[in-house]
């Protein structure tokens, strides 16, 4: 009974010692990346390595010279409520539940601009209960470390938009061979739609896309 014991509390102790290290990591990397650019993010890495991926050159843009029309877009069509929630929508997260017990496996989730950050700099886009227990307290400690305007920079600027394509700015010059300062109304809903499924469609392939399509039709009629 002793050993038993003895042999729960090591495991105990061990799982507390490796969440510990993991927020403690994540902790540090979100306090520096409020005034240091990653250099490279664990997605980047397995796209490469893994999956075979270029690595195109990256273009970093300030927050400041994306134009407000632009963050309103993302914003609009990804998280609504990203400057009033905590890193969290409840009621989405209850629904996408909800919805993947009912299909038997993860099909649908309900992330936040601050979900979709944590995994692109802490983790992968892998879909595992795994990967979304590691990414909400990422998300959390992330919420607490840094502001929002500041995370909103780095989702721009380090979200997939292609196959070894990161951030907007390098999604512009790819696509269409200048900044995204400079894009068009049309090329920017284009570029902001197919962020649903960047790997599988271009700006020019969208309409491909059910929800592609969906999100570019909602940006059009409210922007």
């Amino acid at each position: 009974m002793k050993r038993r014991r003895s042999i729960w509390l090591r495991i105990l102790r061990f799982i507390v010692i490796i969440h510990l290290c993991f927020w403690g990591i994540v902790a540090f990397l979100s306090l520096l990346y409020n005034f240091v650019n990653p250099p490279v993010t664990p997605l980047m890495l397995q796209r490469y390595l893994v999956r075979g991926y270029p690595l195109h050159k990256r273009y970093f843009v300030p927050l400041e010279k994306i134009p407000k029309r632009t963050q309103n877009m993302l914003i609009a069509i990804e998280d609504g409520n990203f400057y009033k929630h905590f890193g969290f929508e409840w009621k989405m997260v209850k629904e996408a539940y909800q919805r993947n017990k009912k299909a038997g496996k993860i099909r649908f989730g309900a992330s936040t601009i601050s979900n979709q950050l944590a995994r692109t700099i802490f983790l992968t886009t892998d879909r595992s209960y795994l990967r979304k227990y590691l990414e909400i307290q990422a998300t959390v400690i992330m919420e607490i470390c840094m502001s929002k305007k500041r995370m909103l920079e780095l989702y721009f600027n380090y979200v997939e938009w292609g196959k070894g394509i990161y951030g907007m700015e390098t999604a512009s010059r790819y696509y269409y061979g200048k900044s995204c300062s400079n894009l068009t109304r049309t090329q920017t809903m284009k570029l902001i739609s197919i962020l649903t499924n960047p790997l599988r469609y271009t700006p020019e392939t969208y309409y491909k896309s059910a929800s592609a399509r969906q999100r570019y039709n909602l940006l059009q009629r409210y922007f």
